[in-house]
């Protein structure tokens, strides 16, 4: 990948080839998960209508982190999918293959949701079955909001602008820098001009994960060596809650551009590197990219513990010992490069995660409206939670491992089975 702001963002000649990566595949299942849980446990009654989690417990929420990653995985796997020459027959060929594997598990959690809450407008269920929702409004006024009990679908909104938006660039095959700095013009735009731009600037800071995934699938060889993944996981951990950038930025009195929680911003960006250098870790890729993104990012984590402990301003002194605890432990393992076997192990849960994304949600807001389950202490909240997971996971694997694969034999089985890593 060295010299990668100059190449060509097209599809490399050769093909690869190879068995389906499992540890891609049982990160991706992580993600899910960390999305669930941290639905599950806000420290607010979500899930029990009596009880709330400790605050302990929302320490290591990663629910936003793993939706950029998921940005990430995106990028990286229609990279893997898309290797020939942009065409007519080709890009028709990949719309179909996007449509089939989002269309079907959306509308599934777009109508349960509208099951469990239907005094939700027909507008707006319609517009979530057509990828339209948004926690804002678009530059012309018009809106659809997002369903308001599986908020979690705003970012199939972001997905589908960027399938549609690759479709430029493998067209075109920019160099990559030129890409990159477009989208970052369109991000400093939205915050420059006057009026409300927040979608355009988190649409431009969520396509910057999204290229990341796809330059790393175009651009980046794979070397075969896996990488200190285990330590990019434990940075990315203390990233978020110590959020160096997002403090850098109110010292210099840069204006807060950050929106809904959820929407990728200018603040979050150096997980940006974080999440690339896991997944370069992960695939074996890089080559001098992985000679220096793990220092830096260890190294910036570090700094923003630092502040935080002089500063005093991170919830709680156990939060800040864990996230102490987790930094130190990754400079430890700093030269540890073992393979990712580990995460293979749930790659099971990575082949249903996008259904576990997109029905979790309402499921939690069904369990939460149940009169007749137990309420008011840790034993209900238990309860409530394990029926939340097996209703969840139930629900995915109907959706992903028979719904899925019977439409695309119903289709005529078009288009290869997907690699892991996107929706």
């Amino acid at each position: 990948m060295s010299g990668g702001w100059t190449k060509r963002l097209a599809p490399p000649p050769a093909a690869e080839k190879g068995p389906r990566d499992l540890a891609l595949e049982g990160l991706r299942g992580i993600c899910a998960c960390l999305v669930l849980y941290a639905h599950a446990t806000a420290p607010m009654m979500r899930l029990d209508p009596a009880y709330a989690p400790s605050w302990r417990f929302w320490w290591f929420n990663m629910g936003a982190v793993a939706v950029l990653f998921f940005f990430v995985l995106s990028g990286y796997v229609i990279g893997l999918t898309v290797r020939a020459p942009f065409s007519g027959p080709q890009a028709r060929g990949y719309l179909g293959r996007r449509l089939l594997r989002l269309a079907p598990v959306n509308i599934a959690a777009v109508l349960l949701s509208w099951i469990l809450l239907p005094q939700v407008a027909f507008g707006t269920v319609l517009g979530n079955i057509g990828f339209l929702q948004n926690f804002r409004p678009y530059p012309f006024g018009w809106q659809v909001d997002v369903m308001p009990d599986n908020q979690n679908l705003w970012s199939l909104n972001f997905e589908a602008l960027y399938y549609l938006a690759f479709l430029g660039v493998w067209w075109l095959a920019p160099r990559s820098g030129i890409v990159v700095c477009a989208i970052a013009a369109v991000a400093v735009a939205a915050a420059a001009l006057p009026g409300e731009h927040l979608m355009a600037s988190s649409y431009a800071f969520g396509g910057l994960y999204w290229v990341a995934g796809l330059s790393t699938a175009w651009l980046a060889s794979r070397e075969g060596r896996p990488g200190n993944w285990p330590s990019a996981l434990l940075v990315i951990l203390t990233m978020w809650p110590l959020a160096p950038l997002a403090n850098l930025l109110r010292l210099a009195h840069v204006p807060n551009t950050e929106g809904p929680l959820p929407l990728p911003s200018l603040d979050k960006l150096d997980l940006l590197p974080a999440l690339a250098w896991l997944l370069l870790s992960v695939t074996g890729r890089g080559g001098s990219w992985r000679r220096w993104l793990p220092g830096f990012c260890l190294v910036w984590a570090s700094a923003g513990l630092v502040r935080g402990i002089w500063m005093g301003d991170v919830a709680g002194q156990g939060a800040m010992a864990s996230y102490s605890a987790a930094i130190v432990l990754a400079w430890v393992l700093f030269r540890w490069e073992p393979k990712p076997s580990a995460l293979g192990t749930l790659a099971p849960i990575g082949a249903i995660s996008y259904g576990i994304y997109a029905v979790g949600f309402p499921i939690q807001f069904g369990i939460l409206r149940v009169s007749w389950l137990p309420r008011g202490s840790a034993w209900s909240y238990a309860l409530r939670a394990l029926l939340l997971v097996a209703t969840t996971f139930g629900f995915a694997w109907i959706l992903e491992r028979k719904l899925q694969p019977a439409l695309r034999r119903a289709l005529g089985g078009r288009g290869p089975a997907e690699p892991p890593g996107g929706r």
